[in-house]
């Protein structure tokens, strides 16, 4: 079963990665360590040690909990392994009678067992083998072992029962002692659909792990598959339960609903199937690589990169890696400057199974008008996800004109690449800045700069020169002596927002009023969630009883979208669950702690939360059982979330826009003043005063 996998472009793996939405391969548990290094009868002991790490068993009724984090799709219907009938929910369609396909649904004992005893303890609720089936199919399998039929009394959806035919075995094994051994199997079996052979293979081989010496699964029809011998090459199956089991393992490989299923066994029962994190393993104990030692740098995850869903076997010998190169753009055009300046771009250079260093050089008719801070990059610095794979460029002009060059990646074997370069050297332009008609240099401010390029630094805001309620709002090339309501479409009051000039350039102050207008705004309406009435909230997670929805691990109920800022009050209905002293429900508005309530009685009663903080903004609130557990938590019957608000509200904005104040002496225009000591009066009332200090509305002194 060799395969050649070939990877060329980096982003490919982002992108198959991202398609797989699974855990990655650092987060597996340490204690697969233990099988590295192991052959034989010792990987094999090492392997069952893993099988138990964390196990706690759900106990048969526990299964139905467990089954949401295990065996549904994507859109929360119950994913059944012998039909393709449809169940919509979990705590529904559970058998009792029926009579056609789709009735109902059950707990299928994949290993049946009858064969270790009929106990539904043990490896009789080990979720490993127990997936949920189609009632009427599950009959018709009865107990029979699992085989390939040679006629059949029964075909619907992929699944047979009849005659059983002989297994030919695919590659080489100990058991067998020849590779392409046909091995016999006599009577009735039953053959799954085959889109699933390869998860009931690893179903199985997991549980045997799991319950070796604890367990024998040989009694009846168990024996064509099992057996008691555990020595090494047969370790607990038969020639004919090889043959099967590694065919299908072999022809139906990990798939994602495996690894979904699995991360969702951890999550349940506590443990993980090494054959499906490990899928070459089992060649180890069963395959073509019996007795030879297991280095874990040798095999695959699951996780991996370079396994392919449904596809890779997990064997790092099938991989052909060609070195392969990436760059974070191939085309920089840096910005404008003037001669003997120089402007810099950062970019990010990176590579996979490379087998050299990485050699950057720059070549075009205007290469010496550019530069790079590495010229090489070792394959360490190329495969660091740190600044150290960041290079950077430099555009440093001699003379003014348009320019570009190429920069060249190259590594042994991998494919060149190439960044294009541009820059432009232009004259420079001029930047004069007013306030009030007058220059205004405050703040040292950008004065001079290169053609297409904007300015890098304001003046220091000044102080309106007109009347008190004037506020400086920004600078702008249109001069406004007349004020106006409308605001200059170049207004800018940040270098950021400035726009790029191509001539000298005059920006003028600008000086508005700022005016606040009332604005009758409706009281927001407020929300209500209960068992009969959850239209436009989303719940997650929960499980539905009779009085109340039961909130688990990881569930969370969200509402729609409503103004933060308007709670009043939040009244959550509820109880505590499973014997616990508390139950406590966080909430949280988009994405930030609120608050949260505790429910400290086991009967239903109103909890109520109200804020002590200011709340702002629109958007939902979630509610998240803070249980770690997946089968207590809080149960709840209702949420009420008051709101308050609406009526007469103040708003502002900005009117009288203005460039230019314009000069006034109007403080000194007198007619026929009447002077008295080191006075002046007019009609009796006090004009000004000799030896003061006053000034018009330019800033200027007037003296007298």
């Amino acid at each position: 079963m060799k395969r050649t996998l070939l990877f060329v472009v980096c982003s490919v793996f982002a992108l198959a990665i991202a398609a797989k939405s699974v855990t990655p391969a650092a987060s597996l548990p340490a204690y697969y360590d233990k099988i590295d290094g192991k052959s034989g009868k010792a990987l094999f002991d090492a392997v069952q040690t893993v099988t138990k790490v964390g196990y706690s068993s759900l106990g048969y009724d526990g299964l139905w909990d467990a089954y949401p984090y295990t065996d549904v799709h994507e859109n929360g219907y119950v994913w059944d392994m012998y039909s393709d009938c449809t169940w919509k929910s979990i705590n529904s369609n559970h058998c009792g009678s029926y009579s056609n396909e789709c009735d109902c649904y059950n707990r299928e004992h994949s290993i049946p067992k009858s064969w270790y005893g009929g106990s539904t303890s043990g490896p009789g609720c080990d979720i490993f083998h127990l997936v949920p089936t189609d009632g009427k199919v599950n009959g018709i399998r009865s107990n029979y072992a699992f085989g390939e039929v040679s006629s059949d009394d029964y075909n619907k959806h992929g699944n047979k029962k009849g005659s059983a035919k002989s297994i030919t075995i695919v590659g080489g094994n100990t058991i067998a002692g020849n590779t392409g051994a046909t091995i016999s199997c006599s009577g009735t079996v039953f053959e799954p659909r085959d889109e699933y052979k390869g998860d009931f293979a690893r179903g199985y081989m997991g549980a045997l792990l799991r319950w070796a010496g604890e367990k024998a699964f040989t009694s009846g029809e168990g024996a064509k598959t099992f057996t008691t011998n555990f020595s090494t090459g047969s370790f607990g199956l038969t020639k004919y339960g090889v043959a099967l089991l590694m065919k299908w393992h072999r022809q139906d490989p990990v798939s994602k609903k495996e690894i979904d299923r699995n991360n969702g066994i951890q999550k349940t029962q506590g443990n993980r199937n090494p054959f499906i994190d490990y899928p070459y393993l089992a060649e180890y104990i069963w395959g073509e690589k019996a007795g030879e030692t297991l280095y874990l740098d040798d095999i695959m995850t699951a996780y991996d990169a370079d396994f392919v869903l449904g596809e890779s076997d997990g064997s790092r010998e099938e991989v052909v890696h060609t070195p392969v190169l990436s760059v974070s753009t191939t085309k920089v055009n840096f910005p404008s400057v003037l001669v003997d300046e120089e402007s810099s771009v950062s970019i990010k250079v990176t590579g996979v199974y490379l087998t050299s260093n990485v050699t950057l050089t720059i070549s075009g008719e205007d290469a010496d008008m550019f530069e790079t801070s590495r010229s090489s990059l070792t394959i360490s610095e190329a495969n660091s996800s740190t600044s150290q794979n960041n290079v950077v460029l430099t555009y440093v002009p001699t003379e003014q004109g348009q320019h570009s060059g190429t920069l060249q990646i190259a590594s042994e074997g991998a494919e060149t690449l190439t960044v294009q370069l541009y820059g432009a050297c232009n004259a420079a332009c001029q930047v004069v800045w007013m306030v009030n008609g007058e220059e205004y240099t405050a703040g040292n401010p950008t004065t001079t700069l290169a053609a297409g390029s904007q300015v890098t630094k304001l003046p220091t805001a000044p102080k309106s020169p007109c009347t008190e309620s004037n506020q400086f709002v920004g600078w702008s090339e249109e001069v406004i002596t007349t004020p106006q309501d409308e605001m200059p479409a170049d207004l800018f009051s940040d270098a950021s927002e400035a726009p790029a000039v191509s001539h000298d350039v005059i920006y003028n102050a600008v000086f508005a009023t700022l005016e606040e207008i009332e604005i009758f705004e409706e009281q927001p309406m407020p929300a209500y969630m209960d068992l009969e009435n959850t239209d436009g909230w989303t719940l997650s997670g929960l499980i539905r009883d009779t009085k109340h929805w039961r909130m688990v691990t990881d569930s969370y109920i969200e509402s729609p979208s409503i103004c933060i800022e308007c709670i009043s009050s939040i009244t959550i209905n509820m109880r505590t669950y499973g014997g616990a002293s508390y139950n406590t429900i966080e909430f949280s508005a988009n994405g930030t702690k609120i608050g949260e309530l505790k429910a400290s009685n086991n009967k239903l009663a109103d909890y109520t939360w109200e804020p002590t903080t200011t709340l702002s903004g629109n958007g939902t609130l979630r509610f998240t059982s803070k249980t770690n557990t997946s089968e207590f938590g809080p149960a709840l019957s209702s949420i009420h979330i008051e709101t308050t608000g609406g009526g007469v509200i103040t708003d502002y904005y900005y009117s009288n826009y203005v460039t230019s104040c314009g000069p006034t002496t109007d403080v000194v225009e007198v007619q026929q003043p009447q002077q008295v000591g080191n006075k002046l009066l007019r009609d009796g009332q006090l004009v000004i005063e000799y030896n003061g200090v006053y000034y018009n509305t330019l800033g200027q002194p007037l003296n007298f």
